[in-house]
């Protein structure tokens, strides 16, 4: 059986030859694992905390879509994912996870949202003159 053919470190400016394995040469093996463990600031969603609130929204709707399309419709897509109703920030940069601010969504309902959530940042950023 032949071999894959070898590869260049992923570190930036090391030449050295890898055949498998996680693509980082013996001298770099640190820099993998230290792009897979995240500080805690940057650790976003998936705690258990989230996982269970996650959990008890799905519940709490039925497993269904409960975006305003779906409301529409004689019956809702499934829900794969919760979303935040309104994504202002506090003061320390955090979204509102109480209950009342979360809903499920289908996934393909959740991307929809968030693409025109951004297309309206995007808008504002320009007619506000930083764009």
């Amino acid at each position: 059986m032949a071999t894959a053919a070898p590869k260049p470190c992923r570190r930036a400016g090391c030449s050295a030859l890898v055949y498998g394995g996680n693509g980082y040469c013996d001298r770099h093996q640190a820099d993998a694992e230290r792009e897979w463990v995240k500080a805690p600031e940057h650790s976003g969603r998936g705690g258990r905390q989230w996982r269970r609130l996650r959990l008890q929204v799905l519940e709490r709707d039925g497993w269904l879509c409960q975006c305003d399309d779906c409301a529409t419709r004689p019956v809702p897509l499934v829900a794969h994912e919760v979303d935040h109703i309104s994504n202002e920030r506090d003061a320390d940069g955090a979204l509102d996870d109480s209950l009342e601010n979360l809903r499920s969504m289908n996934r393909d309902c959740h991307r929809k949202k968030t693409q025109q959530e951004a297309a309206r940042g995007r808008r504002r950023r320009w007619v506000g003159g930083v764009g």
